[in-house]
C-alpha cells in the first residue's frame, strides 16, 4: 500500500505540463536538460511535445510540480513521525495482534479513499497520506514483536528475511502490476485501480490475520504442548508482559535505550538503508523517465528488477547468517556486523557508480548496477534488522520504535531532498542526490561496524519475581541450630 505510490504518481501526473512549468521557473537547468537530450545516442521522451508524452504513457490528470509531488511522497512519513514514539508502547502494552489489525484496517481504508480525494483536492490528498503514515508506523513494531516472541535468536535472520519479503514482493511484483493497471485508462482512468487493488488486498489480509494470529505461542491452538514448551524455553523466558514487569519492579529503561550504543548503531545503519530504499521505491520510475527516457512498460520492469534481487538476497543472506551462527562459525554480533557491512558499503559503491557513469546511453549498465544494489542491500535484514530483534527481546516494540524514528526521518528527508535538488530531471541533479545517498550509507555502515551488537543488553534481562515465604498462622518457625545461619534457612513446621 505504500510502495505503489511511486508508479501511481508517474501515471497521475501530466509530465508535459509539469516540465513546461519547471522550464519557465528554472531556464538554466532546463537548458542543461535540453543539451542532455540532444545526445545523438539518446532517444528521450520529448516532454516538450504532448503527443509523444502521450505515447510514452505519461499524460496523467494532475499538474503537480516536482515540489508538490515530493510533499505527497513525504506526507506518509510525517504521519510516521507523529506516532513513532507511541507505536512500540502500544505493541508492548496491548499486544501485536490488535495493533496490527487496527493499523492494516486504517491503511486499507485510506488507500481505497485516495483516488476520490486526489480528484477532489490536492491538500486533502496530502492530509490523507499523513493519516496513512500514522497507521503504517503502528504496523512495523507488531511484526518485530511477533518475530521476537515466536522465533529463537538462532532463527531470527531467516524469519526477518521471510516476513520482510512482502516489501520486496510489493515493490517488484506490485510495480509491474501497477504499470499495467495504468494502461487500463478506460476503467476508472487506469491509475485509481492501483489504489483499489492495494486496499482490497489489505482487507483480505485482515480476514486471515483475525483467524490465524495470536500474540504468543502459548495462546496458539495449532501448536502441540512440546512445541509450546520448546518456544518457552528458547524465547518465552526472555519475555515479560507489562503486568509481569510491574510485579517485579522492572520499569521501562528509556534512559538506557536512548544511550545504548547498540541501538544507536542500528538506527544509523537503518537510516542509510531506508534513505536509499525510499529513494529507489519512490523515485526510480521518475529517474528512468527523465534520465534514461524509458517508456512506461519498460519503466515498470526496470524498476521491479532491483527489488526482485533484493528479495532473493535477503532470504539467502538470512539463511546463510543463521547457518554461520548455528555452526558457531560466527557469533550473532559478528554475523550482523559482517552482513551490514556488505550491505552498506556495497550500496555506497553502487551509488557512486550510478552518479558518475550512468546516463541515457547506458541502460544496461544502469540495470546491472541496480541489480547489484538489490543483492547488496538485501543483506541488511541479516545485519542491523536482525540485531534490532536480539538486543532487547522483552522490549522489541520499543526498540523498533527507536529504529522507526531513524527510518521515519530518513524516509521524510529523501523526498524533501529530491524536491530541493531535482527541478528539471537532469542527470547532474540526480548525480548529486545519488552522491549524497552514498555518503549516508558509508556513515551508517561504519557506525554499525564499530558499535553494532546482537547480544541481549544488560538492561533488557528480565528480573525474576522475589520469592515469597508463606508462614502458617498456626505454626511457629523453629530457630536454626547454628545462630550464624541466614534467616533464609528458617523452616516452617
Amino acid at each position: 500500500m505504500r510502495t505503489h505510490i511511486g508508479v501511481a504518481m508517474v501515471c497521475m501526473i501530466n509530465a508535459t505540463a509539469v516540465q513546461d512549468i519547471s522550464a519557465k521557473e528554472n531556464p538554466k537547468m532546463a537548458q542543461i536538460r535540453i543539451n542532455q537530450e540532444l545526445h545523438p545516442e539518446c532517444k528521450p521522451l520529448k516532454i516538450v511535445k504532448d503527443e509523444t508524452a502521450n505515447k510514452g504513457g505519461y499524460h496523467g490528470s494532475f499538474v503537480w510540480s516536482i515540489e508538490k509531488q515530493s510533499i505527497i511522497f513525504s506526507a506518509s512519513f510525517y504521519g510516521n513521525l507523529g506516532i513513532m514514539c507511541f507505536s512500540g508502547f502500544f505493541v508492548d502494552h496491548f499486544g501485536p495482534k490488535i495493533v496490527a489489525l487496527i493499523a492494516v484496517a486504517g491503511m486499507s481504508a485510506v488507500t481505497l479513499l485516495s483516488p476520490t480525494i486526489a480528484y477532489y483536492n490536492y491538500y486533502d490528498f496530502v492530509v490523507l497520506r499523513i493519516v496513512f503514515g500514522v497507521f503504517e508506523n503502528s504496523y512495523y513494531p507488531t511484526m518485530s514483536a511477533m518475530a521476537s516472541r515466536w522465533f529463537p535468536a538462532s532463527e531470527r535472520s531467516t524469519v526477518s528475511a521471510i516476513f520482510l519479503a512482502g516489501t520486496q514482493l510489493a515493490t517488484s511484483l506490485g510495480i509491474v502490476i501497477a504499470s499495467e493497471l495504468c494502461t487500463l485508462e478506460k476503467i476508472f482512468g487506469g491509475w485509481p485501480l492501483i489504489f483499489y487493488l492495494a486496499g482490497i488486498l489489505g482487507i483480505v489480509w485482515i480476514i486471515f490475520w483475525l483467524f490465524w494470529s495470536t500474540d504468543s505461542p502459548t495462546d496458539c491452538k495449532f501448536l502441540s504442548v512440546t512445541e509450546k514448551e520448546y518456544l518457552h524455553e528458547e524465547v518465552g523466558k526472555h519475555l515479560k508482559t507489562s503486568k509481569e514487569r510491574k510485579e517485579t519492579g522492572q520499569t521501562l529503561p528509556l534512559k538506557q535505550m536512548i544511550t545504548s550504543k547498540a541501538i544507536l548503531a542500528i538506527m544509523a545503519a537503518q537510516f542509510g538503508f531506508n534513505f536509499s530504499n525510499t529513494l529507489m521505491q519512490t523515485y526510480l520510475p521518475t529517474y528512468f523517465r527523465d534520465v534514461l527516457a524509458l517508456d512506461l512498460k519498460r519503466n515498470g520492469l526496470y524498476t521491479a528488477l532491483p527489488f526482485v534481487f533484493q528479495l532473493v538476497s535477503q532470504i539467502s543472506c538470512g539463511m546463510f547468517a543463521d547457518f554461520l551462527k548455528h555452526k558457531e562459525i560466527l557469533s550473532p554480533s559478528a554475523a550482523c556486523r559482517l552482513f551490514q557491512a556488505f550491505a552498506s558499503f556495497g550500496a555506497t559503491a553502487i551509488f557512486i557508480c550510478i552518479a558518475f557513469y550512468v546516463d541515457c546511453t547506458e541502460h544496461k549498465l544502469a540495470l546491472l548496477l541496480l541489480i547489484f544494489y538489490g543483492i547488496a542491500t538485501g543483506a541488511t535484514t541479516a545485519g542491523s534488522f536482525t540485531a534490532s530483534l536480539c538486543v532487547a527481546p522483552m522490549y522489541t516494540g520499543m526498540v523498533t520504535s527507536f529504529m522507526l524514528i531513524s527510518i521515519s526521518i530518513s524516509n521524510t528527508l529523501a523526498p524533501a531532498i529530491v524536491g530541493i535538488l531535482v527541478k528539471q530531471g537532469a542527470k547532474l541533479e540526480w548525480s548529486i542526490v545519488f552522491g549524497l545517498t552514498a555518503v549516508l550509507n558509508c556513515l551508517g555502515g561504519s557506525l554499525f561496524l564499530i558499535y553494532g551488537s546482537a547480544k541481549i543488553q544488560r538492561w533488557a534481562i528480565p528480573m525474576e519475581r522475589a520469592p515469597v515465604i508463606m508462614v502458617s498462622k498456626c505454626s511457629v518457625p523453629s530457630l536454626p541450630e547454628n545462630p550464624n545461619d541466614s534467616i533464609h534457612h528458617l523452616t516452617v513446621k
